[in-house]
């Protein structure tokens, strides 16, 4: 790894590379989150511009890992559905009322084709307002859950 990344007072983050200019406030991002998100982790600059690439997670030093870490966990908002209580379409409009890992959410959704199936059974939802949503398969959910999401796909 030819870069470093040090964390700040305010929990954002520096790349230092060798020779080079530190570049300050760094996002990091996922570049698959579903399907590979230990894996080609883009390092950018407050204009969105990638300046390292992380090929894995795995291969960062364990308090680099742990910084990289940290960053995600606080940064990346995917809340998980663990149950549906609500699906009414109003207005060409899907209303949700959920409850997830994160408590209880209510969100729009526009299109059916906000709703992706993923290759392992999971569900990937997008809202009106671009914030995603975790959703398990459909056997993972409760009865009343299942219904109200099969009845939308």
């Amino acid at each position: 790894m030819s870069f470093t990344l040090s964390e700040n007072i305010d929990h954002t983050l520096t790349l230092h590379r060798p020779g080079q200019d530190d570049v300050a406030d760094v996002r990091l991002r996922r570049s698959f989150p579903w399907t590979k998100a230990n894996e080609l982790v883009s390092v950018r600059d407050e204009k969105g511009k990638e300046q390292a690439l992380i090929e894995r997670l795995s291969d960062l030093p364990a308090a680099q890992r742990a910084i990289v870490d940290r960053w995600l966990a606080a940064n990346s908002f995917i809340p998980i559905i663990l149950r549906v209580e609500s699906v009414n379409v109003d207005f060409g409009y899907q209303q949700w009322g959920v409850q997830s890992d994160r408590g209880p959410l209510r969100f729009r959704v526009q299109e059916r084709e906000d709703i992706r199936f993923l290759p392992d059974g999971r569900f990937s939802i997008k809202d009106v307002e671009g914030n995603v949503y975790a959703m398990p398969r459909l056997e993972e959910l409760d009865p009343q859950s299942r219904r109200a999401v099969e009845a939308l796909l």
